[in-house]
């Protein structure tokens, strides 16, 4: 019987909830068509529109997102062939990942004014390049090794659009110790700043990073109120040097993590502006703009048939575009093999260019405006993700709560949770746990990961990073050795 287009059709949520039923035929409606966070948030089979929601503005309406390439090879002079191949190609930012950052990988650049004078040699610092920086444990070392570059390379502090990334937060959780208390941390970070200013650098110069949250296995919400309790705890320590509150928060910028979980990363950079509009509201300040960094997620990443990584990182790119980032790093796609080669660079930059250049995703702002489905799920993301940060000031901030063990501690349970899942078949990782290739390639890497070793002994519990592939794949490999 030919499908009559006149025929009305019923929009009313209650008749589609019988008509699926009957289609059910008595299985549970909850259990089969209805998914749970890991922040325990109840994701529907269906929403109806979000009345009186507007976008919530990230970039710049209209406007590309930056995109970064990383240079994280030790080999300086490797490194600057490598970011001079990524700027001819369509990269218009450079992320100089520093070792032992957050997703250094065991890699990165020494934090010397040598190193950094080599990588950059050759590029036209001030020709509009975004230059991020990745520092590790000791931040003041790579923001000098940088200024210094930039110096012997002729480049005033002025015409150089750079973001420092100064970060002792989320690095002294990644490696499980900070130099000093709460107070000195304060004053050494706020200290490093006045002496950027001073030099003519505009900033920002402190990220607010949740990377090391979502990398150690955490949840979105917190992810979110990790980075949120750090901000407040950067922005007051530069309030309290003698910077005005309007001036301390545009040094500030913020970074997180995006993975295959499209509507979670979405709902994550939408949330995050909400909640720090909010905190803003209550110092006072009318609600900025703020500047957001993302980078695909290196817990889903796999070893065994990695060419799976280009999709998890395509949609972790696109993920980041859709919820307004200003910049984002694709990472390679054998990022957890090794030191990627020039053409797991390409398709890492090439992912970027598609989705920007023929894609047109910065063309629309907050599209996801208005849909049911996604701004419920922002709005549980704020409620969760401010409870996770009130629990974080009400352990003593976010230096307190790191060294007393409570944000680990409920990382850990997230964590564990995912694993679980994982080892119940309750989810799948494609490649590795669900239809793997047998007869997979090797692939090629410029150097493999050398041994991690701890740069100090930790004084509270690290947030180490985890790849949920990573029990299956040792499996996989002593099975193979057993055959063999």
């Amino acid at each position: 019987m030919p499908f009559d287009v006149t025929e009305r059709v019923e929009t009313d949520i209650s008749v589609w909830r019988k008509r699926v039923e009957t289609v059910l035929k008595g299985a549970d409606f909850d259990k089969v068509l209805t998914s749970t966070t890991a922040d325990g948030i109840r994701i529907a089979p269906l929403y109806p529109k979000a009345e009186g929601k507007g976008p919530i503005l990230g970039r710049a309406p209209g406007a590309p997102w930056s995109i970064l390439q990383r240079v994280d090879d030790p080999d300086a002079t490797r490194a600057n062939a490598q970011a001079l191949t990524d700027l001819e190609n369509g990269a218009t930012g450079l992320l100089l990942v520093f070792a032992d950052s957050v997703s250094a990988q065991g890699f990165g650049l020494p934090a010397s004014v040598d190193a950094v004078t080599d990588a950059l040699r050759g590029v036209y610092l001030d020709a509009g390049v975004d230059l991020v920086l990745d520092c590790g444990p000791r931040g003041r070392d790579a923001a000098h090794a940088f200024s210094g570059a930039a110096k012997a390379l002729g480049f005033p502090a002025n015409t150089i659009r750079a973001r420092f990334g100064l970060n002792p937060i989320g690095t002294g959780a990644r490696i499980g110790a900070v130099h000093g208390d709460a107070a000195q941390i304060a004053k050494k970070v706020a200290a490093a700043v006045h002496d950027l200013l001073g030099q003519g650098f505009a900033g920002p110069f402190i990220a607010a990073d949740g990377r090391v949250v979502h990398a150690a296995g955490g949840s979105e919400a917190q992810e979110l109120g990790f980075v949120l309790s750090s901000a407040l705890f950067y922005l007051r320590a530069l309030e309290a040097s003698g910077l005005a509150l309007d001036e301390a928060r545009s040094l500030i910028e913020f970074r997180l993590a995006s993975d295959s979980d499209e509507f979670l990363s979405i709902a994550k950079f939408r949330t995050l502006r909400r909640l720090w509009a909010s905190v803003e509201a209550q110092c006072g300040l009318e609600p900025k703009p703020i500047l957001t960094t993302a980078e695909t997620a290196t817990r889903m990443l796999t070893r065994r048939d990695p060419h799976v990584n280009i999709l998890r990182a395509g949609m972790g790119c696109f993920s980041a575009a859709i919820g307004g980032a200003d910049s984002i790093s694709v990472l390679p796609f054998t990022n957890a093999i090794g030191l990627p080669d020039a053409f797991a660079r390409r398709i890492a930059r090439n992912t970027q260019l598609v989705l920007l250049e023929e894609a047109h995703l910065a063309k629309v702002s907050d599209p996801v405006a208005g849909a049911g489905g996604f701004e419920a799920l922002t709005d549980a993301l704020v409620e969760e993700a401010w409870r996770v940060f009130q629990n974080i000031e009400s352990a003593g901030g976010i230096v307190s709560a790191l060294q007393n063990g409570v944000v680990q501690k409920a990382v850990a349970s997230v964590r564990e949770a995912f694993q679980e899942s994982y080892q119940q078949k309750q989810a799948t990782i494609i490649g590795v746990t669900k239809f793997p290739n047998h007869d997979e390639k090797p692939v090629h890497v410029l150097a493999s990961p050398p041994q991690h070793t701890q740069p100090q002994t930790p004084q509270f519990e690290p947030l180490a990073s985890v790849r949920f592939a990573h029990p299956f794949e040792l499996q996989d490999a002593a099975g193979e050795g057993s055959r063999a």
